[in-house]
Parts: C-alpha cells; structure tokens; sequence
C-alpha cells in the first residue's frame, strides 16, 4: 500500500470508514459518514478523554473591579488533582447575560498575561525567570472592556504549572493517554462553569487563543459543540500532513503531536465536518508554525463544505505577511470575528 495518508487517497465521507479499516470504529458507525457528531465522537477517542462534557467545581477567591471591569479570582480541580487558576473578568455596569470569549494564552504566558491593565505588545516576564520578551498583554481585559465578558485560564503545564507540558505529554504517551486531551478538559471544565453563570449567554460561548492557544481554541471547538465559534491565531492550524513533511518539526511541543491523527483524517477534514459553525484562522504566510502551503489545503478544504452548508461567509481566513505573533491587527481581525458572529454592538 502507499505511505500516503489515508485522507489523501479517500474522500472525506469515507475517512471515517479508513478509521474502521484500522479498527479505531466499528464498521457500522464509519456508515454514518463524517457527520459533526461522529468527527467529535473519533476525535475524543484519539484525545483519549470521553466526549461528554466535564463536570467542575469552581471555588472563587476574591473580587475585585478596576476601571470599570470585575475581575474573579477562580480555580478548580482538574485531572490528576491539577488545580486550574482562572481569571474572569466582565465589565462592571453591563446587565443582563453576555457573550463570553475563552481566552487561551501562548507558551510563555499565563491568565495574568491576558488580565493586566495595560493592552497591547510589551515585554513581559515569565514567573520563574529569564529575561523579559515582547509578547500581547491585556487582551482578555480589553475584550471585556468591549463587552464580553472573559475567562482566561492558565493552561495546564505552562507557566508555575509544574511539570512543562511536554514531560507531561511524554508520560501521558505511555500510560495511553494524551496531553492535548488533558488540556481540552481543562478547557472543558471551563465551558461547563460559564453554562452555570446567569451573566453568560451560553449559546454565543467562543474561544480564542494565539500559539499553543490558537490550537487549544481550535481542537477544543473541534471537540465541544458548546463552543459556538473559535478564532485561533498563529495556532498551527492548516495540515498535520503537510507540516510533517516541509515544516520545522521542532517547532511543536510533544503535545501538539495526537497519536494516529492522519489515520481519522487531517485538520482540515476534521473541521469540515463542523460546518458552517463560524471559524476564524489568523495564519500570517511567514508563520514558522503552519507553511503556508499548509494553510492553503486547509482553506481548499474546509471553503467548499461552508459552501455546501449554505454559509461560505462563516469561514474567515486571514493570511497576512509576517511571521509567529500576535498583533493588534489580530487582535482587531478576532474581536470583529466575534462581533458579528455574536451580533455584538462594539463597547468602548
């Protein structure tokens, strides 16, 4: 047989059926073809975590508003005993329930970072030390000050949650399970508190993340149908195929990398299936995490299903030069993303 993946050599109804051929499903769900549902289904299967949502158990440590936004101080306990440090911020004089955005920081990051004062591009440090590096502070903040209302979660692995990620994805390797998947239930668990809150609007429920928060937002969208509409920026999002051939290997932490994923499909067919639930991919040409070869199949991919699901307009791609950053023009690209998805008046 020919070493090229299974999504290459066989339409997209039928990756599920390749699965099957693997014995990932059984023969009778891969007949159901690459519906929303059964995507999500052998997606959790390759994450190693169950589908149904995560139950959570918030204890919130303080209160607090400044210029005009509250913030919450939260944390709540995960896989593993892991506890979760959350952010939620919302704006003080808003009423009445509010779309809420799930804001994902990058790797050398944290719900601080999202939360400060101050918006825009400067130097921050990381907790445990090293020499400052320019980085987007405050956007969770200034997305609430827009009237959103926000949770920025400190992600598991990253930032004083000790083991680094990828030590943790290596034993995870080993025992049968995943880090992505230990992530997304984080993420998860996130989802599951804002349905709680009398202030959330849980249908226009979004996340949004740069880096290694760009693919969390992206598989966590994948995964949970809760999630209304996701914006990952400079997320390694495009094709896993054509990464492993021609990217910058090193690039992606061991977590980025889900065990057997080529053999239920690439990302493109994944979020095809989804369509047409708004998607937004900020993916600048020189990205070292995704060629943009890569993020072209993934257009060529996923533009004909929003199509055949009535709604090319849900899927918004932005291509601009430069390379692995968040900027303010992605910062502006994302919230007038939500905006419109949200049917949300701009706040200033």
């Amino acid at each position: 047989m020919s070493n090229k993946p299974l999504t290459r050599l066989l339409p997209i109804t039928c990756a599920l059926t390749a699965v099957a051929w693997l014995g990932a499903i059984s023969p009778a769900r891969a007949q159901q073809g690459c519906t929303a549902e059964s995507t999500r289904r052998v997606f959790a299967e390759l994450l190693k975590v169950p589908l149904a949502p995560p139950d959570v158990s918030p204890v919130i440590h303080g209160k607090s508003t400044t210029d005009g936004v509250t913030l919450e101080d939260i944390t709540w306990e995960s896989l593993d005993g892991e506890q979760v440090p959350v952010y939620v911020l919302r704006p003080a004089r808003r009423t009445g329930r509010l779309p809420a955005i799930i804001c994902l920081h990058g790797s050398g990051g944290s719900r601080e970072s999202t939360a400060t004062e101050n918006f825009g591009r400067a130097d921050w440090t990381h907790p445990l030390g090293g020499k400052p590096h320019p980085r987007m502070l405050g956007w969770a903040r200034e997305l609430a000050r827009r009237g959103y209302l926000t949770i920025a979660i400190t992600q598991r692995g990253l930032d004083r949650r000790l083991p680094p990620i990828n030590q943790q994805a290596n034993v995870m390797l080993v025992r049968g399970r995943t880090a992505m998947g230990a992530v997304l239930y984080e993420i998860r668990q996130a989802i599951s508190y804002l349905e709680t809150r009398d202030d959330v609007d849980p249908r226009r429920i979004g996340a949004t993340g740069m880096s290694f928060g760009g693919i969390t937002a992206f598989y966590v969208w994948l995964l949970d149908d809760r999630v209304a509409a996701a914006a990952p920026l400079c997320g390694g999002v495009g094709s896993v195929d054509l990464f492993s051939r021609i990217g910058s290997i090193g690039f992606h932490g061991t977590y980025w990398w889900i065990p057997n994923m080529l053999a239920t499909g690439d990302q493109a067919d994944l979020a095809a299936a989804m369509a047409p639930r708004p998607l937004m991919l900020w993916a600048p040409r020189q990205d070292i995490g995704m060629p943009k070869a890569a993020v072209d199949r993934f257009i060529a991919t996923v533009g004909p299903a929003y199509e055949r699901a009535g709604n090319r307009g849900a899927f918004v791609t932005h291509q601009p030069p430069g390379k692995h950053r968040f900027t303010l023009k992605a910062f502006e690209a994302m919230n007038d993303f939500f905006d419109t998805v949200f049917g949300q008046r701009r706040q200033r």
